[in-house]
Formats: structure tokens, C-alpha cells, sequence
């Protein structure tokens, strides 16, 4: 599957898409992608996923990690916007 890391995500993985095989939830997805590019501590707080962090999956926005993926599907991760 394809994942578009945003901002400051896509900055410090030094790449915007990463291809991900033989998973089967986002929470995999994020696993693979945090031990791959070396970004599991802007992603990872402690025990559990930072909150804010946004993702969309082909398009729609989801809160649930247990989300069941396929090969074709696309996952966008960003962080929030930071205020003035």
C-alpha cells in the first residue's frame, strides 16, 4: 500500500511516500512505517499514538488504528497545523 507522510513527517523520513507490504490495519501500517524511516518518536507518545495526529484513508478520515487495509489502498499521516 501506499503512505503519504505530510509535513514535518515527510521532512524527517526524508521522503513523501513509502510503500508498505503484508499489512493489515493501520496500526500495522504505522509500526512498519515508524521502524522503516526512523519516525516512531514523532509518532509514538509512551504507550499509545499522539493525539491529533491525522490520518485519511482513500480519502476519509479515521480515529480507529484496528482499520483493515489492502494493497490498493492509500494512507495519508500528517500533524496539525501549528497556530501563529
Amino acid at each position: 500500500m501506499m503512505v503519504r507522510l505530510l509535513g514535518y513527517l515527510g521532512y524527517i523520513a526524508g521522503e513523501q511516500i513509502v510503500k508498505i507490504g503484508e499489512v493489515t490495519s493501520v496500526r500495522e501500517v504505522l509500526n512498519e512505517v515508524a521502524k522503516r524511516k526512523g519516525i516512531g518518536n514523532p509518532l509514538y507518545s509512551g504507550d499509545g499514538i499522539w493525539e491529533g495526529i491525522l490520518f485519511i484513508l482513500n480519502g476519509r478520515v479515521i480515529q480507529n488504528l484496528e482499520e483493515p487495509v489492502s494493497e490498493d489502498d492509500e494512507l495519508v499521516i500528517t500533524f496539525p497545523t501549528a497556530g501563529e
